[in-house]
């Protein structure tokens, strides 16, 4: 899409919505090109599609250590958070 698309409806501006592609850019996310006078924006789907693999797999760590985390707190007989 071209940025007057993306911006199409919001209250954000052109140039605000600029600055965060060219970030989602440098991370290799998108990537844009030019149609004429317009510059369009895509997705880059393997790059997004890494990401969200690495992602779900911190999600599942965080998911593991809060769920030792509970254990530990719920045994625990001498933790202030087991006597509530």
């Amino acid at each position: 899409m071209s940025t007057v698309r993306l911006t199409a409806g919001t209250d954000v501006t052109r140039q605000a919505v600029t600055k965060h592609l060219q970030v989602l850019a440098s991370a290799g996310i998108v990537r844009d090109f030019h149609r004429g006078r317009e510059r369009v924006w895509e997705l880059e789907l393997e790059q997004l599609s890494e990401a969200r693999h690495y992602l779900d797999a911190i999600s599942r760590r965080w998911d593991t250590v809060l769920a030792r985390l509970k254990a530990a707190v719920e045994t625990d007989p001498t933790s202030q958070l087991s006597r509530d």
